[in-house]
């Protein structure tokens, strides 16, 4: 038999034994392999997202945005002798917020304020100002707290409650209510600029609970349980009104008053002089008046010098004719 022969006859029985294995039942279908249908995408499961990091922060411009907390200033210039306010805001907060305890520290030599004396009632509008966004079924006025202080002076050293040095005054406000917001402003401070400087305020305490009253976030008080947040200051400068008076304008002097120049008056013009007439003598102008005729025409004097003129020619005329 031919070697080609051969090689077609190989070739033929590989061919058929592969067919016979394709077609029994299980014979290339092992489990995880091919035998699985793939998983659709929708039902891989999706990785956890990291949940934000719940902070403080205070608003310099509570106006910036159309209210507290809506853009957040933290670097704003004052005049001296101006009224200025900032917000304390939260944001990213586990649970609504059902109260705080939070003091602001400022320069009391740099800004002053004006307390509001609220002897009763919830005080949501003392100063500091609770009243901003977080509705009227709050107290701001609690037992054991008393009424929101603008100006505190700072305790002694090592009393565990002012960490901002310096000369500072320190706000405090103490709420508690329906719990209807993670994020927003807790309450607004009302100071005004007595000196040039700059005011570097501060979140000096803040603890905030929930409905239930447990505290669910706070900064510089790590004993008050709940998450630990940042908790931003702000920057507060201080200028001079005179740095920013105008110039004073120096008034144009007005132009001197003109003295008033009386209004050239032409000289009257010069009498007429006497036309010659054709070398007689001159010519005479009879006036408007008298026995002479009136109307247009030669004068009746003219013509009795022109008859004596014409007499005397002619008797001279007839002396020459007779010599």
């Amino acid at each position: 038999m031919s070697r080609w022969l051969l090689t077609l006859l190989a070739l033929s029985a590989v061919t058929v034994a592969v067919v016979l294995a394709v077609a029994r039942p299980g014979a290339l279908s092992r489990p995880g392999t091919f035998a699985q249908p793939a998983a659709a995408i929708g039902d891989v499961e999706p990785s956890p997202t990291s949940t934000p990091a719940p902070r403080a922060y205070i608003d310099k411009n509570i106006s910036n945005g159309g209210g507290p907390c809506k853009v957040i200033d933290d670097e704003t210039t004052e005049i001296v002798g101006d009224s200025h306010q900032l917000a304390v805001c939260v944001e990213n907060m586990p649970d609504d917020v059902g109260g705080f305890d939070l003091t602001i520290s400022y320069y009391d030599t740099l800004d002053s304020c004006t307390e509001t004396n609220c002897t009763e009632g919830p005080c949501l509008n003392d100063n500091p100002d609770a009243n901003a966004g977080l509705g009227e079924d709050w107290d701001c006025h609690l037992e054991g707290h008393g009424q929101p202080m603008c100006h505190q002076p700072p305790q002694g050293a090592g009393d565990g409650l002012s960490t901002v040095p310096g000369p500072s005054g320190r706000a405090t406000i103490n709420c508690e209510g329906d719990g209807t917001i993670k994020e927003g402003a807790l309450a607004v401070l009302n100071l005004d600029v007595i000196a040039a400087g700059t005011d570097n305020v501060g979140i000096d305490w803040l603890v905030v609970y929930n409905d239930a009253g447990a505290p669910i976030a706070h900064c510089q008080y790590n004993d008050a349980g709940g998450v630990g947040m940042t908790c931003l200051g702000a920057t507060d400068i201080k200028q001079s009104g005179e740095t920013h008076k105008r110039a004073t304008r120096t008034p144009t002097p007005a132009p001197p008053t003109a003295t008033p120049v009386p209004p050239t008056v032409p000289p009257p013009p010069p009498p007429p002089t006497a036309t010659p007439s054709g070398g007689v003598g001159p010519e005479i102008v009879a006036p408007t008046t008298g026995s002479g005729p009136t109307d247009s025409g030669t004068p009746w004097a003219v013509w009795l010098a022109a008859g004596i003129a014409g007499a005397a020619a002619g008797g001279l005329y007839l002396r020459r004719a007779t010599r």
